[in-house]
């Protein structure tokens, strides 16, 4: 699962990490899984962010993903996808609030 709600800046580069659990609460073991996260500004009908997520730890439900800092200052909402030939999962949406950074 996520925070509600993750603050990034526009100009920085930060991973993001998941842990991704099953509808039980339990950690789902995502050894034969990939994941992606698909990022979405509010009031845009495209996807801002459709990319891979790298699987650190399979075991721990673990992934994460490197924001490169390419999002525009706006309030974003995202989820990860996980799946394998015979699964597919979707986190609960959560939201991504882009400010902007230093210059």
């Amino acid at each position: 699962m996520v925070d509600d709600s993750i603050i990034l800046k526009t100009n920085e580069k930060k991973y993001l990490e998941f842990t991704i659990k099953d509808y039980e609460g339990d950690l789902l073991d995502l050894t034969t899984f990939s994941a992606t996260i698909q990022i979405q500004k509010y009031g845009d009908t495209t996807l801002s962010v459709n990319t891979a997520c790298s699987i650190t730890t399979p075991i721990d439900g673990l992934c994460r993903y490197l924001y490169d800092g390419s999002l525009t200052v706006g309030m974003y909402k995202a989820e990860v996808e996980v799946s394998n030939e015979s699964i597919r999962y979707i986190t609960p949406t959560f939201d991504i609030n882009v400010i902007a950074g230093i210059p």
